[in-house]
């Protein structure tokens, strides 16, 4: 059960990856998020560009009360794409802890 969860969670932060990609150029194309270095961002697709968007998205501004719905949704999936990686990066490390241990 515990080898299946970095699967299911490696899944879930692709799909997590390109859900964000994707609101973020909506965003942007209709000029409700206004963040220039963001314009060309595109679906990771592979370990190596995930953590590469995950740096990537660091460049969007902060939300405040004024700021659009889609900007609060946008930077709401940020957190959860961030706490995604990290329970996976966790789960890996559990588990390599669990083969190492004698």
């Amino acid at each position: 059960m515990l080898s299946d969860l970095p699967i299911v969670l490696f899944v879930a932060v692709v799909a997590n990856d390109w859900l964000l990609a994707r609101k973020v150029r909506k965003a942007i194309a209709s000029r409700r998020l206004d963040c220039v270095d963001l314009e060309e961002v595109r679906f990771g697709g592979s370990p190596l560009g995930i953590v590469v968007n995950l740096f990537r998205f660091r460049k969007l501004p902060p939300a405040d009360d004024l700021s659009d719905p889609d900007h609060i949704a946008i930077r709401l999936h940020y957190r959860i794409h961030q706490v995604l990686i990290g329970l996976l990066l966790a789960c890996i490390a559990v588990l390599l802890l669990r083969t190492l241990a004698p």
